[in-house]
């Protein structure tokens, strides 16, 4: 009991020494926070910035590539280059022929809901009309 009492004796002479200690370390533990939070936050800037540089770099090798595919079709035959001149407008005369069909089949259907939605309106009228005669004899 004597220990126990020595102990009490103890913290509480010395209460607001153990305050302050605690209170030293709640601010050191916080300012370590903090200090890792920004660097975490350096690390991610990083990240993103090395990500980027390589987005710039992939686009780089695909335009030179582009530019190299395009240089080495100058060096093309002039029967090669004709070859593909047809292969290009032929392309072209499908695509549009395609949008052609594609637009008429679009105003085709536009055109069929229209008919559908109309004949329902119609018939819709014709109902009530019917249910007029009935109602008021005319």
């Amino acid at each position: 009991m004597w220990t126990v009492l020595s102990v009490a004796e103890a913290v509480s002479d010395n209460f607001m020494n153990i305050f302050y200690a605690i209170v030293v370390i709640i601010i050191l533990y916080l300012i370590a926070r903090i200090i890792i939070t920004h660097e975490k936050e350096k690390t991610r800037l990083k990240g993103a910035d090395l990500r980027l540089k390589a987005k710039k770099m992939e686009m780089l090798e695909k335009e030179r590539y582009v530019k190299t595919l395009k240089d080495a079709s100058m060096v093309l035959k002039d029967d090669e280059k004709t070859t593909l001149d047809e292969l290009e407008r032929d392309k072209a005369i499908l695509s549009r022929r395609s949008l052609a069909l594609m637009t008429e089949i679009e105003e085709r259907m536009q055109r069929l809901e229209r008919g559908a939605d109309s004949a329902k309106l119609l018939k819709t009228l014709r109902d009530i009309k019917e249910a007029e005669k009935e109602l008021f004899g005319k």
